[in-house]
């Protein structure tokens, strides 16, 4: 099984960790709307991004990590690295088991 990904969220006052994310099961159905993400947001520039974009980055998380997760929590406590490599994440695994010419993963 590949490492789990990781989504702390964190106080915003004292930017300690308040809560982590392991996800360690990705369902299926969720491989293509992180490439229809990856490829929307990667034709883009970040300061093109617009709210829309930045709303369905959220949603495509709190849609991996469940329910306990919400935007509101995420737009005091997530860390905009961790939010954007969650969903490459999903992406360069989805490539690693779907392009035969990488190497095998252990």
């Amino acid at each position: 099984m590949p490492s789990p990904i990781v989504l702390n969220l964190y106080d915003p006052q004292t930017q300690e960790i308040e809560k982590t994310f392991t996800i360690n099961f990705i369902p299926w159905k969720m491989l293509k709307r992180a490439i229809r993400l990856n490829k929307s947001l990667a034709s883009k520039k970040i300061d093109d991004y617009e709210e829309s974009d930045i709303d369905e980055i959220a949603n495509f998380v709190i849609s991996i990590c469940g329910d306990e997760l919400t935007v509101e929590k995420l737009d005091e406590g997530s860390d905009v690295t961790e939010m954007m490599t969650v969903i490459q994440s999903i992406v360069s695994r989805a490539r690693g088991i779907m392009d035969p010419t990488l190497p095998p993963r252990t």
